[in-house]
């Protein structure tokens, strides 16, 4: 391409050439005057002849040699055919270039969408890899999830149910033994009062066992019910409700009390002022009835009985 350019350019200089010469030619035929003799002292190389800068008239034009003129117009042919040739090849270029340039973008993006497709194959393999090959199995796994989830909170508040249940009935046992003992004590408290009312002793002693029956073993309910042998004349009995009443209760005064009437009555008097003076010890309100007990009468003549129980006017009083 670089040669056919340069032809070109040569081919353009030559024409030129030749115009600019073919006027200069033109006025030599026609007998332009010579040098002047003025100039005859020049050397012919040193001398140039005049140029003519007038315009070109049209007859003008055709004094050129054939032979010039037909080389001329050959090379003029020449050179707009190489020309029309450098405007084809350049189109030819500019198009490859064009194609080049839009196939490039098809390969850009079809390499693209490739590229895509083997991101998206490639994740759709990482995820069946992991178990999550499709949207059903996807939602199944939720749904497998929030069924353990659900599972777990139900048992969960299905084992705080049972414990709270098992609370709640614990403490409506409590509640339950609470009113069952404020009833017995209800129903204590009026068997004591019904018996502080009755005077017969074997009246008193039903009532007394029916107090034991709600409340067995009760230290205070034998000492009465001892109290209430003793006014039946029964001192082996009471005797016994006493021994009874201080091995369950070794610090009940009224015991110790009871006990020393029955052993004053049997004829123990040894026994019978031991416990009369542990009675005392233990309780001072014990001093004030020991005075006017009936089963006593054996032993007020003793010494030891007076000094056990001391001034009767100073003694507190019984409760």
């Amino acid at each position: 391409m670089t040669s056919r350019f340069e032809r070109m350019v040569a081919g353009i200089i030559v024409m030129m050439v030749v115009l600019v010469s073919s006027p200069v030619l033109a006025q030599d035929g026609m007998g332009a005057a010579p040098a002047t003799s003025g100039t005859s002292g020049t050397s012919s190389g040193d001398t140039l002849p005049p140029v003519d800068f007038r315009p070109i008239e049209a007859g003008e034009r055709t004094n050129m040699p054939p032979l010039m003129e037909r080389y001329v117009l050959d090379e003029l042919k020449a050179l707009r055919t190489e020309m029309q040739g450098m405007r084809a090849e350049l189109l030819r270029e500019v198009v490859n270039r064009q194609l080049e340039a839009i196939d490039k973008a098809i390969s850009y993006s079809s390499n693209t969408v490739t590229y895509f497709f083997y991101f998206v194959a490639a994740v759709g393999a990482l995820l069946t890899m992991l178990g999550w090959q499709s949207l059903r199995e996807l939602k199944s796994s939720v749904r497998n999830l929030a069924d353990t989830e659900l599972r777990r909170l139900s048992e969960e508040f299905e084992t705080r149910l049972s414990a709270l249940e098992d609370e709640l009935r614990q403490k409506s046992m409590v509640i339950n033994d609470h009113q069952q003992e404020i009833e017995n004590t209800q129903t204590i408290h009026a068997f004591w009062l019904q018996a502080n009312k009755v005077t017969n002793p074997r009246s008193k002693i039903e009532i007394y066992d029916k107090i034991l029956e709600l409340s067995p073993g009760d230290p205070e309910v034998m000492a009465y019910k001892a109290d209430a042998a003793l006014q039946l004349g029964d001192r082996d009995w009471a005797l016994s409700l006493c021994n009874r009443l201080l091995a369950e209760a070794p610090d009940n005064a009224n015991g110790y009390y009871q006990r020393a009437c029955a052993n004053a009555g049997l004829g123990y008097p040894e026994a019978a002022l031991a416990d009369l003076q542990r009675a005392v010890a233990l309780s001072d309100a014990m001093r004030q009835p020991a005075w006017t007990e009936v089963e006593f009468e054996p032993l007020r003549n003793l010494r030891e009985f007076a000094e056990i129980l001391g001034n009767p006017e100073s003694a507190a009083p019984a409760e």
